[in-house]
């Protein structure tokens, strides 16, 4: 049953915040597995949410997030009621959607790097200062807007089945997932940094999985600033992670160009150990590309394979290719150590680019920005 304060009712805001949390979760997950799920069969009805939740105004994309919340907290509440009537003990269905939004939704939100704008208090003016939502309502900017959002909850209170209102509120959730992949994150940069540090925040990074993700971020940035920082050549060029060869035309995950476009050196990057079959198939793209100098980046190598590696990178080297397998740390502490503070910021800087501008799954960015948020 929901609480009650005074005359005003609410949902309950603990156990709101609990169940969005878990959906959240639960939203993100499979997202991440299945880029393709949706939640809700109704074509229109998904438009309507994506359409809603990509709106303009703030207020308008807050507000399925809090009706649909409210309402999978509580069945007997109305989810278009966004007040209660004072006074009046027998009205079970208004509730104070004000607070839901401000002290549960718009918490959610910041930690979410401010998917839905930068609101403290969404429903603060005008737009949601009535005691329930019908359509049509001509003191809206956006009345289409405004009808779409009504839509989505009318659908919702005419159905009144909880595995209805959790399935739609889930789709809500999935298109905020898909804005917040859209967006840039803010990741803090400390007034110094130590090497210790860096490399600290670097490897706890490194210690949840990320199919490949966050090793090539964190590679791909070290490459950046050894070129920005040494001019060893002019940029460095990526592929998608998980993106064969063939459709990158690349040789390698990373490729260090100079001016011209030459490539000056190759990065393959690895986060589990380096076999004979990687050494070949690497060497064999980069002499087709005619690139000499291919680094490897991996933990180690795999115990039955070095003795086969090693004479291979011999005779790699003897017909013109410098192959050279690396730890990660083992290069970057060098690296960072010659180059100073100065390299340092741009390495830390350069791995929330990479995370940006490759797309990574929030998770991951989320996770660098809180490590860096420790410093």
């Amino acid at each position: 049953m929901p609480k009650k304060t005074g005359d005003i009712g609410t949902v309950d805001l603990d156990r709101a915040a609990e169940l969005l949390e878990g959906h959240w979760q639960a939203v993100v997950t499979e997202a991440s597995v299945n880029p393709t799920v949706q939640y809700v069969g109704d074509d229109a009805l998904r438009e309507a949410i994506r359409i809603s939740v990509s709106h303009n105004q703030v207020t308008y994309r807050f507000c399925l997030p809090v009706q649909l919340l409210g309402k999978l907290t509580d069945p007997n509440l109305d989810c278009l009621r966004l007040q209660k009537r004072k006074g009046d003990t027998s009205d079970v269905t208004g509730w104070d959607a004000r607070s839901l939004a401000s002290k549960v939704i718009a918490r959610f939100n910041r930690r979410q790097e401010n998917i839905l704008g930068t609101s403290s208090d969404p429903y603060v003016g005008n737009p949601m200062r009535i005691p329930r939502m019908v359509r049509d309502d001509k003191s809206k900017k956006d009345v289409a807007g405004w009808n779409t959002l009504v839509s989505v909850l009318e659908a919702v209170e005419s159905r009144d089945d909880p595995a209805f209102t959790e399935a739609v509120f889930r789709e809500v959730l999935l298109e905020m997932f898909r804005r917040q992949k859209s967006l840039r994150f803010n990741y803090p940069l400390p007034p110094r940094i130590s090497l210790e540090n860096v490399l600290s925040v670097t490897r706890d990074f490194l210690g949840e999985k990320s199919g490949g993700d966050r090793g090539l971020a964190v590679c791909g940035a070290l490459f950046d600033a050894i070129g920005i920082h040494y001019r060893l050549y002019a940029k460095v060029e990526r592929a998608r992670i998980n993106a064969s060869d063939e459709a990158t035309g690349q040789a390698a995950d990373l490729e260090c160009v100079d001016d011209d476009g030459k490539v000056v050196l190759a990065v393959e990057v690895k986060e589990r150990t380096l076999t004979l079959t990687d050494v070949e198939g690497t060497l064999r793209k980069g002499r087709q590309r005619k690139i000499k100098d291919i680094f490897f980046s991996t933990p180690g190598v795999r115990n039955d394979d070095k003795p086969a590696i090693e004479e291979r990178i011999k005779r790699a080297f003897a017909s013109g290719q410098n192959l050279y397998v690396f730890d990660f740390f083992d290069l970057a502490r060098s690296v960072l150590a010659l180059g100073g503070e100065p390299i340092r910021f741009t390495y830390i800087k350069q791995v929330g680019e990479h995370l940006d501008v490759w797309n990574t799954q929030p998770v991951h960015r989320q996770a660098w920005k809180n490590l860096l948020e420790g410093l």
